[in-house]
């Protein structure tokens, strides 16, 4: 296997690490795989909590910034309820490609290079195989998504809630789907902050370099 070390925004540091890699330093500190039969049912739990949270978030917020601007309650009608799933649910289509890509953009902001691919019917991916990342640099590599579309949805939502109620799936659906995301960064959380991350496909090794002499 050949890792390649990224860091497009300290080349002296990048070449002497990936010297180190190529004189057999490389050294594995931890690795997860989250499609591990242990770690699926606590995941599951934490998206199941996700959705929970993300109902009352945002669905809440959307209820207070109409009833705010508005002085009203929304009105349903069998039609307009209609509409209302059908559009959402295509928000929540398109949402998932717009999460993979914001993985991808923060992937080459670090200077690396991202893939994509799919898991029928709706689950898509991002990695960038054969890459190593600072532990931080790959944190908000996996973070970037929820936070910048959870914060884009609740602008969206205070500015125009009666639009924002067709955005609610999409808006909820990436909080939830980001359990993945929350859970291998807590975990990198703990480790040391020198450790070298490797993107797996369904999950992170984790990477130290040896001194020259331990080596």
């Amino acid at each position: 296997m050949s890792l390649t070390y990224i860091d497009r925004f300290h080349p002296r540091q990048r070449r002497e690490r990936q010297a180190a890699l190529e004189h057999g330093r490389l050294r594995k500190y931890d690795e997860l795989e989250l499609l591990n039969q242990e770690q699926l049912r606590p995941l599951a739990l934490l998206s199941l909590l996700l959705l929970v949270l993300g109902v009352i978030l945002f669905g809440g917020l959307n209820l207070f910034a109409y009833f705010w601007q508005t002085h009203a309650l929304p009105q349903v009608t069998l039609w307009g309820a209609l509409l209302w799933f059908l559009v959402n649910m295509l928000g929540y289509i398109i949402i998932l490609p717009v999460h993979e890509l914001i993985h991808g953009l923060v992937f080459l902001l670090w200077g690396g290079r991202p893939y994509f691919g799919a898991k029928l019917p709706l689950a898509l991916y991002c990695g960038a195989r054969n890459q190593l990342f600072r532990r931080n640099y790959y944190l908000t590599v996996g973070l970037a998504p929820l936070l910048v579309l959870t914060l884009a949805s609740i602008i969206f939502t205070v500015l125009v809630p009666s639009l924002a109620f067709y955005t609610l799936f999409a808006s909820i659906g990436n909080f939830a789907g980001a359990a993945g995301d929350i859970w291998v960064a807590v975990r990198l959380q703990r480790l040391p902050g020198d450790v070298l991350v490797e993107d797996t496909n369904s999950g992170y090794r984790a990477w130290r370099i040896e001194d020259s002499t331990q080596a």
